[in-house]
């Protein structure tokens, strides 16, 4: 008996292959992307929390030149990555207020101790005086930025509250707190300042283009004509517990040369500790008494 053929049995086609995930770009722990959790929450913080970070910038308003400290200066060279060159520098160091605006006064010391005498106020670097981020959250400068709650938890042996903040000025000279963005660590119990991690707002967005820039500018046999685009990073810490508030106690600049549109390694870093704080008992408001009248 004779029947149809049978048709063969084919195998099931191949199922195509998911598509490659993108490379996970390794965060750096010294940068303020380490601290951002996945995924964005919205922009704005809650009236009540404002309010109390905006009494906190106040109080510190009160204390800027209530106290002086001595300040251990660290300039660092890199060369090919690594330290090469270190010089160092100690200093008296304090706040002088001028109209509305606060700036550092340094007397330089000797290896015993001592006054030398010179005088600097302005140091010409390219980053902001470690108490400046203390105002972070004021009246003036809070119409200048964004701040948005991240999460609360232990960071260390503290429980915190990470906040992150993003500058509106465009970058200039890098001394305004109000042209960097980043992440504040605050004590989630008194909302001082733990730790700040800072950079130019927009640097990634930035950085990359000048990169594109740089790969497309004129060569001659392999070298580029144009500099490597620089681009910077701060990071403050606030360790020193007094009259109920956390004050600096290190500053350290990074200036990091870009060497491919992702990858960046250090160029130079200056390091500033600060110690044996001072304070003295100034009364901040004037009382004027009114006079008894002659008869």
């Amino acid at each position: 008996m004779t029947g149809a053929p049978l048709d063969p049995v084919r195998p099931p086609a191949p199922s195509p292959e998911p598509p490659a995930a993108e490379p996970e770009r390794p965060r750096d722990e010294d940068s303020p992307e380490a601290f951002l959790p996945e995924g964005e929450g919205p922009w704005g913080l809650g009236q009540e929390l404002l309010e109390r970070l905006t009494a906190r910038a106040e109080a510190y308003a009160r204390y800027a030149v209530r106290f002086s400290c001595l300040e251990h200066a660290r300039a660092v060279t890199y060369v090919g990555g690594e330290a090469k060159r270190e010089r160092q520098e100690d200093y008296l160091y304090l706040l002088e207020r001028n109209s509305n605006t606060l700036s550092e006064f340094r007397q330089r010391l000797r290896k015993d101790g001592r006054v030398a005498g010179e005088t600097i106020t302005e140091q010409g670097e390219g980053f902001p005086p470690a108490y400046a981020w203390a105002f972070l959250f004021s009246r003036f400068h809070q119409g200048y930025f964004e701040y948005r709650h991240l999460w609360t938890g232990f960071v260390g042996f503290d429980w915190a509250r990470v906040i992150q903040f993003r500058g509106s000025l465009p970058w200039t000279d890098g001394r305004d707190i109000r042209e960097w963005e980043g992440i504040v660590i605050l004590d989630a119990a008194t909302l001082t300042p733990l730790e700040v991690r800072a950079e130019p707002a927009g640097q990634r967005e930035r950085m990359r283009a000048l990169y594109e820039r740089y790969m497309r500018s004129f060569s001659i046999l392999g070298f580029r004509l144009a500099p490597k685009p620089l681009g910077y990073r701060c990071r403050v810490l606030f360790r020193e517990r007094r009259e109920e508030l956390t004050f600096p106690t290190e500053l350290r600049y990074d200036t990091l040369r870009m060497v491919s549109a992702e990858h960046s390694i250090p160029v130079a870093a200056t390091i500033r500790e600060y110690r044996d704080y001072r304070f003295v008992k100034v009364e901040t408001e004037e009382r004027v008494e009114e006079q008894p009248r002659e008869p």
